[in-house]
């Protein structure tokens, strides 16, 4: 059973300093990696749109974990924001770079190489004629960070396009019993809910 929440959103919060320079040395790296044909498929998230979501959580969450996080962007704006905050990343090669950016932009951020998707799920019945792009193999990373997905309080990703199931059923299965999901879609925007065992 998935619940549906309200993002609180209120734009008129002020962008902490430095964020906006980590947005556009964000899009540069990923335009040049584009140009190295590395990466390649990267939409970026509407990062002010996220921050803004993120800012009206402050006070109900404490630990915010990053699926995919890629350049760690949106770790790094958590960690800016008085969370504890984590990124799990496949590429190696991102790690690093996430890295840097935290350390430039000040993001006390733990960022880990490896699956997302812990060892212990497994896919549900319903989902098994899904074609994923998220591999459902690779090994976690999860003991890299000395936690699990239930201790996080707050995931976010951005999902490839019909996937987003997979993720509610991998929250579901292996979160916490309180945990939220936010996801961002080009299309649809922002999305929080609380996938629930029940």
């Amino acid at each position: 059973m998935i619940h549906e929440l309200t993002v609180n959103d209120d734009c008129t919060s002020p962008i902490l300093p430095g964020l906006e320079d980590l947005w556009t040395e964000a899009a540069e790296i990923w335009d040049e990696l584009e140009n190295r044909g590395d990466f390649f498929n990267f939409v970026a998230a509407d990062y002010e749109a996220v921050y803004h979501a993120l800012v009206g959580l402050q006070g109900q969450v404490e630990t915010v974990l990053e699926w995919g996080s890629g350049l760690g962007v949106i770790s790094i704006m958590a960690a800016r924001l008085g969370f504890d905050a984590y990124g799990i990343e496949i590429e190696p090669e991102l790690i690093d770079l996430s890295s840097g950016l935290a350390e430039k932009y000040g993001g006390d951020v733990r960022f880990a190489a490896g699956s997302y998707v812990p060892n212990d799920y497994r896919l549900n019945p319903e989902l098994i004629d899904g074609d994923f792009r998220t591999s459902l193999d690779d090994r976690d990373a999860y003991d890299a960070l000395d936690m699990e997905l239930r201790d996080f309080d707050l995931v976010y990703m951005f999902p490839w396009p019909n996937e987003l199931a997979l993720h509610q059923d991998i929250m579901r299965q292996c979160g916490g019993r309180d945990g939220l999901f936010l996801t961002f879609d080009a299309r649809e925007g922002l999305s929080l809910m609380r996938p629930s065992r029940g």
